[in-house]
């Protein structure tokens, strides 16, 4: 057994990287559950209203493996400091934007943080558990997402009843500075050498050779691509369903973003699990594809479903899409087999991840704002599906 992953300070180290890293996401996704607001006050068109999420991705497509270079030379501290830091500046400076250009300059500032923090905490998961018993606490990290997306979906509608916009910027920002403060105070006791009991890696440093090994590996570009897969199809669903709610069936904005925070509570419920059983299975492989294959006929059915047949809908896709993120994080790291290369293969996933974020939005406005409309950007989630799903069939991975 080993004694580091019995230790109650590594679980309680583990609960403080979650809540840290939920500032990244509660900032990302405070723009969809308040997107026609933003439209009117900033004069955006469909399309352009894309680019208030695609732009937040951009950051991290660019700096994803300068970040895992980053991470690699100043460590876990300094790191995750920035990340959040660079989240405090951006939510700021986009609270107090008088211009489209502005609150789309923040945006980019605000990617820095998701795209440093994406980087830090698997690395950190990987250094403080052994292999075999890093699925539940992937698991429970991987909670990050949903949750900060689940806290703004509920927030956002009273807050931009009575503050507007900038009351919703505001939150994001105080959450970051609270975040800052737990990571400054609580995750600096660095992780004990990987040589402990479990682990395969050396405690020296990795090489240049190391880390272009990374670089060159197949397998974890592949899973790269089904994360960016998955981003795309998640990222775009969860962004303009409650405008097409509102648009087409008239259901209000609050109650339409409740529906997609039932969505990402389904998925919180459904990560610890994915962990517990890609732990008992021995299988990262069937976590990330099974699901990635369920995924095809629930989004080919939301143009068909009735007002009520919403609900069902969204606890199943909810509940299936938690199952991606913890096999992709669990596996990138066994991949490349060594715990000290964590950040660098984390930054291979960052750009699959990014790429999904900043196409999705992006692509589904601009088909909808087009001659595809609505039902044309819904179906084209199923192919992309079903292009995730074979490529990590092809992963050598258990």
């Amino acid at each position: 057994m080993n004694p580091y992953t019995d230790d109650r300070s590594v679980w309680f180290r583990v609960f403080v990287l979650l809540v840290v890293s939920v500032a990244a996401p509660l900032n990302q996704f405070k723009v969809p559950p308040i997107l026609p607001f933003l439209m009117d006050a900033f004069n955006l068109s469909v399309s352009k209203a894309g680019l208030l999420m695609s732009l937040f991705a951009t950051t991290g497509l660019i700096l994803a493996l300068p970040a895992g270079f980053i991470f690699q030379k100043l460590g876990y501290r300094v790191t995750g400091l920035l990340a959040v830091g660079s989240i405090i500046v951006g939510a700021s400076m986009g609270a107090m934007s008088k211009s489209a250009g502005m609150i789309l300059s923040s945006r980019v500032i605000e990617g820095i943080g998701m795209s440093f923090m994406t980087v830090v905490a698997p690395a950190l998961i990987a250094m403080w558990f052994a292999a075999d018993k890093r699925g539940a606490p992937m698991g429970i990290w991987a909670l990050w997402v949903p949750l900060g997306s689940t806290i703004m979906f509920l927030a956002a509608p009273p807050l931009v009843t009575y503050w507007n916009w900038q009351g919703v910027w505001w939150l994001g920002c105080f959450f970051a500075m609270a975040a800052w403060l737990l990571y400054y105070f609580f995750i600096k006791t660095p992780p004990r050498p990987s040589h402990v009991a479990g682990h395969s890696s050396s405690p020296e440093r990795p090489t240049s050779s190391d880390l272009r090994r990374v670089l060159r590996h197949g397998d974890l570009w592949l899973m790269s691509f089904v994360f960016c897969c998955f981003n795309y199809v998640f990222i775009a669903f969860i962004t303009w369903t409650p405008t097409f709610l509102n648009a087409l069936h008239g259901i209000s904005l609050a109650r339409a973003s409740l529906l997609i925070a039932i969505l990402t509570i389904l998925t919180m419920v459904s990560l610890p699990i994915s962990g517990w059983v890609s732990d008992r299975t021995g299988s990262r492989k069937l976590v990330c594809v099974v699901p990635m294959i369920l995924l095809m006929p629930l989004f080919g059915a939301v143009l068909y479903v009735s007002k009520g047949g919403f609900l069902p809908l969204v606890i199943c896709t909810g509940f299936v899409s938690g199952f991606v993120p913890t096999g992709v994080f669990s596996a990138s790291v066994e991949i490349v087999k060594d715990e000290r290369l964590a950040g660098m293969a984390m930054a291979v996933i960052l750009i699959g991840q990014n790429t999904g974020m900043l196409l999705g939005p992006l692509s589904f406005g601009w088909i909808v704002g087009g001659a595809g409309g609505w039902q044309t950007a819904f179906w084209m989630l199923v192919p992309v599906c079903a292009f995730g799903a074979i490529a990590g069939w092809m992963i050598k991975i258990r």
